[in-house]
């Protein structure tokens, strides 16, 4: 009988964080859900206000190596197609939103928060502005989810963007 596979330390504290309370929390609220893990990504749909033309939820792709130590970093995604969707199926508003879903940023290959490892880095002054939005080990992925959630039904979010 061969061992039990051995996980990574990361890739553990991710199952058992998805696995936890807050994490089930926000799948019971309907706020998010799990689609898919592939190690080291974890594929989780967020849900969005009701609008014309719009999806009911978003994909998005968290990168997670090195997690909870190193924040995850995320993109939107299409699972069917395995990439990131067009800028038109993105996320779209007035002032905030579009200031998150950026494809000129890192070309949409993360997204413009302080709760991204990409996005964070060379932003030292968004751990004080936005200390709420920053990552947070002992939160974890739920901290992204959370942010995200409150983003696509806010008053702010309008949609998708147009062709």
């Amino acid at each position: 009988m061969n061992a039990p596979e051995q996980l990574r330390p990361d890739h553990a504290a991710l199952l058992k964080d998805l696995g936890g309370a807050a994490f089930l929390l926000g799948e019971r609220d309907r706020h998010w859900r799990l689609v898919g893990l592939e190690w080291p990504y974890a594929f989780i749909a967020v849900s969005a206000a009701p609008r014309a033309n719009a999806p009911e939820e978003f994909l998005f792709r968290f990168e997670c190596t090195g997690y909870p130590r190193a924040a995850a970093t995320a993109s939107l995604w299409d699972k069917a197609a395995g990439a990131i969707p067009p800028v038109t199926r993105w996320p779209n508003g007035k002032i905030r939103v579009p200031s998150v879903f950026r494809p000129d940023w890192n070309n949409g290959t993360c997204l413009y928060l302080p709760c991204d490892r990409v996005s964070i880095a060379g932003h030292d002054a968004w751990h004080t502005k936005h200390p709420s939005q920053c990552w947070s080990e002992k939160v974890g992925i739920v901290r992204y989810l959370e942010v995200l959630s409150e983003l696509l039904n806010s008053s702010d979010y309008s949609g998708v963007r147009s062709a």
